[in-house]
């Protein structure tokens, strides 16, 4: 059980000395340094009192009793630093996208579905993730749209586009052989293409009107860190916010919004 768990489990059988002990070892920075009589000392309590407040929270021994405090502090420590690591990686791929970013081209691509008959979104494993994802977000907003995340099903309903309808399309690689092959039905059935990619994969970039380029998280050089998806996701989010810029967008959501709280 963490230190503090067991300070606050046994509060109540303490006596003034005993909290008096407890306040300080919260707050002793050298304790792997000091014995039982260096610590009597600076709390101006006896040893003996030290032996039976550890015994009161459960440890045979105040070396017992030190050591976990020791073990609680490093595991915190550890996990202090990789919270700090992930979290400077997720700054850096955001950067890293914020300066692919075109203004211009996120209006245009705005535009697209807004005026759009139909949108229809595909992605294969993490990059179909993003795809229902964003699907989610824009049925709220009343745009009609389909999230398709498997080969087949991605090919049969690109063949069933038209002019007036959107494909976008999320490829990690640019070249899932599923995705390219609904993206080239996508474009003989005249609809207009856009790719989300983090890589500039030509076969797969060369059929769209609009490519959209985030950064890949390979160039964070650390193998434990595997998101795919932030990249792409911080970019919808620009996007959704876009979208809702437009009223009529922003009005038809928070009606679907209110229909599943009463209904949901």
């Amino acid at each position: 059980m963490d230190f503090k768990n067991r300070l606050q489990k046994h509060n109540a059988e303490f006596t003034e000395n005993d909290r008096k002990i407890a306040e300080h070892l919260l707050g002793e920075k050298n304790i792997a340094q000091k014995s039982i009589t260096d610590l009597a000392e600076e709390i101006d309590v006896s040893p003996s009192s030290i032996t039976r407040f550890c015994k009161k929270i459960r440890f045979s021994s105040f070396q017992q009793m030190k050591y976990a405090l020791l073990a609680t502090r490093t595991e915190k420590h550890a996990k202090d630093e990789e919270v700090e690591r992930v979290a400077n990686y997720y700054m850096s791929i955001i950067a890293s996208t914020q300066q692919f970013m075109d203004t211009e081209q996120t209006e245009r691509i705005a535009n697209d579905l807004i005026s759009a008959k139909r949108v229809l979104f595909c992605g294969i494993g993490n990059s179909g993730l993003i795809a229902q994802e964003f699907n989610s977000r824009i049925e709220r907003m009343g745009i009609d749209s389909t999230a398709i995340t498997d080969a087949h099903g991605m090919v049969m309903k690109s063949t069933l586009l038209h002019e007036e309808d959107v494909f976008m399309c999320f490829s990690y690689t640019g070249k899932t052989k599923s995705v390219l092959d609904a993206t080239r039905q996508a474009k003989r059935s005249g609809a207009r293409v856009i790719v989300i990619t983090t890589n500039h994969a030509e076969e797969l970039t060369a059929l769209a009107d609009e490519v959209v380029l985030v950064s890949n998280h390979v160039y964070v050089d650390d193998e434990k860190f595997i998101n795919t998806q932030i990249s792409s996701l911080f970019y919808l989010d620009v996007l959704t916010y876009r979208l809702l810029g437009d009223a009529q967008l922003m009005e038809q959501r928070n009606k679907t919004l209110e229909a599943l709280k009463r209904f949901g």
